[in-house]
């Protein structure tokens, strides 16, 4: 496909991403529309899974999304290596949240848990191979038929985007400096050893919509627009399952501990 980001040396250095999120004006997304349908696509899956005992969001930042999830668990924990977003997360979770500063690729889950969310966190651990080592992990801390709720981003899917942008002539978006995108086919031919896919939801109509057409409409006033697009991503699949725009969601289910 034409119009792709060079990605051939996805690998970045964990120090600068380190250093990116202990930045104390650091913001996780600043697309809160964005923000938003990412949460109702996590609660719409736990409410299928329905109440647990035990939750895990690993990477939970300041904790402005997990304090959604605890109503839907017993207890919940939020795992995140930045110092000032546990900071952060302590001042907006006030106790509800057991909290913990906490590297996945060095660091123990000694807890065995129903549920464990990711949301825009492996995509900050500088290769494939490390973010093997973490679904590794996450797939060990997870009782029998636990899930794991993924909600990360994929190479494949800006490159698409991309390509549709090149074709009305808007400049591509990049891979953020600090991320690396997983293949997404290499990804699920990896996830599958270890989890049953029971979804993949895409956020396909949400990016067509803001990163594209409406963009094409109104070049300098475009996100006004974006509280439509949120409703019509709610509403409306316009794609099926193919991926537009990097993000993407799935609902995972432990198989056994052999794979």
């Amino acid at each position: 496909m034409a119009y792709k980001i060079d990605n051939k040396n996805r690998h970045r250095e964990l120090g600068i991403v380190r250093k990116h999120w202990e930045c104390p004006d650091t913001v996780s997304l600043r697309d809160k529309n964005l923000q938003g349908i990412e949460r109702d696509y996590v609660l719409e899956c736990l409410d299928k899974i329905g109440k647990t005992a035990l939750l895990a969001d690993i990477g939970c930042g300041d904790a402005s999304d997990t304090i959604y999830w605890c109503k839907y668990a017993k207890e919940v924990f939020g795992y995140d290596y930045s110092f000032n977003m546990i900071e952060k997360a302590k001042r907006i979770s006030k106790g509800k949240i057991k909290l913990f500063q906490f590297d996945i690729l060095k660091g123990a889950l000694e807890q065995k848990f129903d549920v464990v969310i990711t949301k825009r966190c492996l995509i900050n651990l500088g290769s494939f191979e490390n973010q093997r080592k973490a679904i590794l992990k996450i797939h060990k801390s997870l009782k029998e038929h636990g899930h794991y709720i993924m909600l990360e981003c994929c190479i494949e899917g800006l490159d698409k985007l991309n390509y549709m942008r090149k074709r009305i002539g808007l400049e591509p978006i990049n891979e953020p400096y600090h991320n690396v995108y997983f293949e997404f086919k290499k990804l699920k031919s990896f996830i599958q050893k270890y989890f049953y896919i029971e979804r993949i939801k895409p956020f396909s109509t949400y990016y067509f919509l803001t990163r594209i057409y409406n963009q094409a409409l109104d070049a300098e006033r475009f996100t006004k627009f974006d509280p439509v697009a949120k409703k019509f991503n709610l509403s409306f699949n316009i794609f099926g399952s193919d991926i537009i725009g990097p993000q993407f969601l799935m609902i995972l289910k432990k198989r056994g501990n052999s794979g």
